[in-house]
């Protein structure tokens, strides 16, 4: 692969941003989408001192070629232990209220549902002092999202379940169960890479998206690590990387050339360009400092 200059890479994606008709900018230029998007994101954009995402575990029951983690050890005692006494420590604070709180990791969060039960009998007793009801939300491949998961999932309080759909080759099976899921939450996200060996399969499955009813589709860069470097290099010999926060791969405009679809056959979900300046904004300490306008930006669900 070859490594380009942030001056091309940038210049590269603001040029592409300025031909999509429909695209919308908030968050001081970070956040680049079409509709409103997920209630999820908004501690991406606007500092949330109490927002919690909570590492389930290591293990993983998909392959995907472009997998930048590389976790091999459980998250011991000790760190969960901690884990849970800021949940406590934080809901003593005046005017405690986290926006949102999502389950994540470097594996599968529903290989621990126990882990997920755990956390969450944690906020419900902490709930009382909080001055909100926090948005409660679960990253997925989506291989064992079955209606009995989905279902205990719901019980537990979910508002959002998002699936990574790239993880499982966008298989039948995780559609349908991405199916039964819009039936059951306030909103499905679909977040997987722009992936360039993907996009057949990506455009083939927007009509799809939005027969089954999703709300949202985010579209990330792959970052690139030395865990994954040299099988994406091998994947794809000719590809582009550059710097920003970490290093990216270049989709080559795949996220805007998804959107414009989107857009022109009038779907009704949102488009994320979840892409390097999300990340920079998302783990950098500048927002805590100021951001730019996010009024209107979130999808509200009752």
């Amino acid at each position: 692969m070859r490594l380009i200059s942030i001056q091309e890479a940038y210049a590269r994606k603001f040029e592409r941003q300025k031909r999509v008709a429909t695209l919308e900018l908030h968050a001081s230029g970070h956040c680049a989408h079409i509709g409103l998007i997920s209630p999820g994101c908004r501690a991406c954009f606007e500092p949330d001192p109490f927002r919690r995402n909570i590492l389930c575990g290591a293990r993983c029951n998909a392959q995907c070629r472009y997998c930048s983690e590389n976790i091999v050890e459980e998250p011991d005692k000790e760190w969960s232990i901690r884990s849970k006494a800021r949940i406590y420590k934080d809901s003593y604070v005046d005017n405690y209220s986290p926006g949102a709180v999502s389950f994540s990791g470097g594996g599968e969060p529903l290989l621990y549902l126990g882990v997920i039960e755990e956390y969450m009998a944690i906020f419900r007793d902490v709930a009382p002092r909080m001055k909100s009801k926090p948005w409660y939300y679960l990253y997925t491949n989506g291989i064992l999202a079955s209606s009995e998961v989905l279902l205990k999932l719901k019980e537990l309080g979910f508002d959002e379940i998002r699936f990574h759909l790239g993880a499982s080759d966008f298989s039948r099976k995780v559609l349908r169960n991405m199916e039964e899921a819009v039936r059951h939450f306030k909103a499905i996200t679909v977040e997987t890479p722009a992936w360039p060996l993907h996009r057949k399969k990506i455009f083939e499955t927007l009509p799809i998206l939005n027969d089954i009813g999703i709300k949202h589709l985010n579209l990330g860069e792959i970052e690139i690590k030395k865990h994954n470097l040299e099988k994406i290099s091998a994947l794809l010999p000719e590809a582009e990387m550059y710097h920003c926060h970490e290093m990216h791969l270049d989709d080559g405009g795949l996220t805007y050339d998804v959107m414009e679809e989107v857009a022109a056959r009038k779907f009704s979900y949102s488009v994320l360009d979840c892409n390097c300046f999300v990340k920079s904004m998302q783990r950098g300490p500048a927002k805590g400092i100021r951001h730019g306008d996010i009024q209107g930006l979130f999808a509200s669900y009752p």
